[in-house]
């Protein structure tokens, strides 16, 4: 991209804002040197960099590694066997730490941040080398006593030294017969030495070593003689310390310099993370987004707003290109903002081809340019003799040369600066040329020979900027579709142009063949606000209806959600109510079995199955609300698998006798009429299948007990009494009607509430003869209760 042409868009004052949220030097060169690109897949790439680190914002946080450094000098002196300074090794071990965090946040699977991942996973691992660094430097960043054996014994050595000389140069200012000669009851260091202040008057006096004089001369630092020895020694042990870290960073030095080459790779991707994440803060800054990836050529800008005008103050514009239409002609007022506008386009282009995102509405759409080129604002050049005119004319000759399809060619008051007939005449043939070339292009003029222009060629189309008649005011709203007034007398009058001259201007602009045009364009605005004003209300009040759709749709729903309770009560309550009508007729049936002596033993039999069965066949409400399709009995094979409507399960058919069926439903098998079995749906199909495998499985790797004895208990271990109920009823019924008895309900042992709660519930069955916990020899003990029928 032509770095002229981003300077007049403002492309370098984006980039200063990025340098700014840039943290560290790293992601600030980066920001620096950041250019539009006009491939698309790189403008891709970089778009879904900025996305990923806008995502990671919102859902995770920042990162908290610190402030990146360049470690870059520091790595080459490394490679060239020069020892860094400590706090270039200091920065170093504080970068590893950092792309440790990164590596450790980013670098993981199955993120949905793949770009970040994927930077992060190029990260070494300096496990090895930053343990290298924690045995040199403590928390404080402070060169541990134990960075190695000799350390340890120097800074030792060290310590009971300087400890030996303080307690001697303490005597010595305790010292009763050296007390006049103290400047100062205390003792100093110089060059490495400890010394005594001195007054002047009293050198000779006091034997010792002159190291430095105060500014005034009156006080001399000296060494006591009985001190040279002391102090000597100790600063030869210090330069042994002194060397010994010379040694100590040598090795790290090394172990620096084996990892060069990783430690680049590492500080270029820090970097880059980095400087995604300074996108992302411009973005939410700005509250900007990404825009579709438009076709060849196609611009459609939502509500965009100029990137470097406060959110506050600028008026949001919609702005269209590459459609219908391939150069748009905005005319209007002065300072209406036909080149913010212009500009706003621009910069938004060229922020999109660098990555970044744009302060637009989301369904905005652009697409990738080859170039971009402007023509906005004075070009006089003084120095080569150019004019104005001749400065703008010089600039679309270079456009002219250079351009060609998927540019966007951007060009402020066309051929201004000359005669108005003359000039109008060459831009409507710049505009044609440009048109040929297949550009895109947006220009600003005052002719109405371009507005004659647009109106009447293909592909070319009017726009203008808003002017209030009533305010005097620009409005700074685009329109697209048709051309404005320049409204000159307007802003005169406005800017204090006396009334004599305009009235004089009027009359002179009433013989010119362009007074009827500017009335029929301003006629033609005003209808057009009128329509929009008429759109926004029928938007308003489309918005509305919606609303009231919406809260219908929840009543409808809430309303549905409501009957379906309803509907379960009630067949809870009709469970509830079959319950005690089985024990009612329980009761019945008993009574007529202690009277069978008066009535004949066959009749009885009959009376008492019919009862039961009818009680089998009570229906509960909504039971069948999901439409079961009913099953003739001849059309039944063994090996079916079938809804059986009593236990709201499926099963398969074991055997088919007459209107009677045989089947296994889970670890039961029932027997039951044909009238009390469906058509499984497709997912009670599949249940049963998978059900059947897993028993298979199960046989073919354990022992199975006898089918005779599967309907002669129930297991319930586990379960709370409300959810074992229904399986104990269930159980009971088919026991019951299959004759056997006893049989076992298996619940366990536990803290025995539960078997409490079942003894309860056995107590209130006519049809129960008797129940008892089994004993110990009848298997499972106080965990199973026998119940034996009448």
């Amino acid at each position: 991209m032509n770095t002229r042409n981003m300077r007049i868009l403002g492309f370098s004052q984006i980039k200063q804002q990025l340098v700014r949220l840039a943290p560290s030097s790293l992601s600030k060169e980066i920001a620096r040197r950041l250019r539009p690109s006009p491939i698309q897949e790189e403008v891709i790439r970089r778009l879904q960099d900025t996305e990923e680190a806008v995502q990671y914002r919102l859902q995770e946080g920042p990162i908290d590694y610190g402030r990146l450094t360049d470690i870059r000098p520091a790595l080459a002196k490394a490679a060239r066997n020069i020892v860094p300074e400590k706090a270039e090794c200091i920065a170093i071990w504080h970068n590893i730490q950092a792309y440790m965090i990164i590596k450790e946040k980013l670098a993981v699977p199955d993120t949905p941040y793949v770009q970040l991942s994927k930077r992060a996973a190029s990260i070494a691992d300096f496990t090895a080398l930053q343990k290298n660094f924690s045995r040199v430097f403590d928390e404080d960043l402070q060169i541990r006593d134990t960075a190695s054996p000799e350390l340890f014994r120097l800074r030792t050595r060290i310590a009971t030294l300087e400890n030996r000389t303080k307690r001697m140069i303490t005597e010595i200012l305790q010292h009763k017969e050296y007390q006049k000669y103290f400047q100062e009851q205390l003792f100093t260091v110089r060059n490495n030495r400890y010394v005594i202040p001195i007054k002047q008057e009293y050198r000779r006096a006091f034997p010792g070593i002159v190291h430095d004089t105060s500014a005034s001369g009156l006080t001399l630092y000296v060494e006591p003689l009985a001190m040279v020895d002391g102090n000597n020694e100790l600063q030869t042990v210090r330069m042994g310390e002194e060397k010994e870290l010379e040694r100590i960073f040598a090795r790290l030095t090394e172990a620096i310099k084996a990892q060069d080459e990783a430690l680049l790779l590492a500080t270029r991707a820090a970097g880059q993370v980095e400087f995604c994440f300074a996108k992302a803060a411009l973005a939410e800054k700005m509250a900007a987004i990404r825009p579709r990836m438009g076709e060849a050529g196609v611009i459609r800008l939502i509500q965009a707003r100029h990137p470097l005008l406060s959110p506050d103050k600028v008026v949001p514009n919609t702005l269209r290109l590459g459609d219908e239409y391939r150069v748009l002609l905005i005319t209007g007022s002065n300072t209406g903002g036909k080149t913010v506008a212009m500009k706003t386009l621009g910069l938004q282009v060229l922020m999109h081809q660098a990555g970044l995102f744009i302060p637009a509405a989301a369904e905005s759409v652009l697409a990738v340019f080859r170039e971009v080129f402007s023509d906005i604002g004075d070009e006089q050049d003084l120095s080569q003799n150019l004019s104005t005119f001749s400065g703008h004319i010089k600039q679309l000759v270079y456009i002219l040369r250079h351009c060609r399809e998927k540019d966007l060619v951007l060009i402020d008051e066309l051929g201004s600066g000359t005669d108005p007939t003359e000039g109008s005449a060459i831009a409507i043939a710049i505009l044609d040329a440009l048109k040929t070339r297949g550009a895109d292009v947006m220009v600003t003029t005052h002719y109405n020979d371009l507005k004659n222009y647009a109106y009447e060629t293909a592909g070319v189309e009017n726009a203008h900027v808003e002017f209030d008649d009533k305010t005097l005011q620009p409005t700074y709203k685009l329109r697209i579709g048709t051309a404005g007034s320049s409204h000159a007398f307007s802003i005169s009058a406005r800017l204090g142009m006396p009334a004599e001259v305009l009235q004089f201007a009027e009359k002179i602009r009433k013989q010119t063949s362009h007074v009827d045009m500017e009335h029929i364009l301003a006629k033609l605005n005003r209808q057009e606000k009128d329509l929009e004003l008429r759109e926004i209300e029928t938007a308003q009040r489309l918005r509305e209806i919606t609303r009231q759709q919406a809260v219908l749709q929840r009543e409808r729903e809430e309303a549905a959600k409501e009957r379906s309770l309803l509907l379960t009560a009630a067949r809870q309550d009709a469970r509830e109510a079959k319950r005690k009508l089985r024990i009612e007729s329980e009761q019945i049936i008993k009574q007529l079995k202690q009277s069978k002596k008066k009535s004949a033993p066959e009749e009885l039999a009959a009376v008492i199955q019919r009862t039961r069965q009818n009680i089998r066949d009570l229906s509960l409400p909504g039971s069948n609300e999901g439409g079961r399709v009913p099953v003739k009995s001849e059309e039944l094979q063994n090996g079916d698998i079938v809804f059986v409507n009593s236990l709201q399960e499926a099963g398969k058919v074991v055997s088919v006798q007459g209107k009677n069926i045989t089947a296994v439903v889970g670890t039961l098998t029932v027997r039951v009429k044909a009238k009390d079995v469906s058509l499984p749906t497709a997912a009670e199909i599949q249940e049963e299948k998978r059900r059947e495998q897993k028993q298979t499985l199960q046989t073919a790797t354990h022992t199975c007990k006898p089918v005779t004895r599967i309907a002669t208990e129930v297991n319930v271990i586990g379960k709370t009494y409300a959810d074992a109920l229904p399986d104990i009823e269930r159980f009971l019924d088919q026991a019951l009607g299959a004759g056997f008895s006893p049989v076992k309900i298996i619940h366990g042992k536990g803290s025995g509430a539960l078997r409490r709660q079942i003894h309860g519930y056995l107590a209130d069955l006519p049809f129960v003869k008797e129940f008892k916990t089994a004993e110990e020899g009848e298997g499972g003990g106080a965990g199973v209760t026998l119940v034996y029928f009448k």
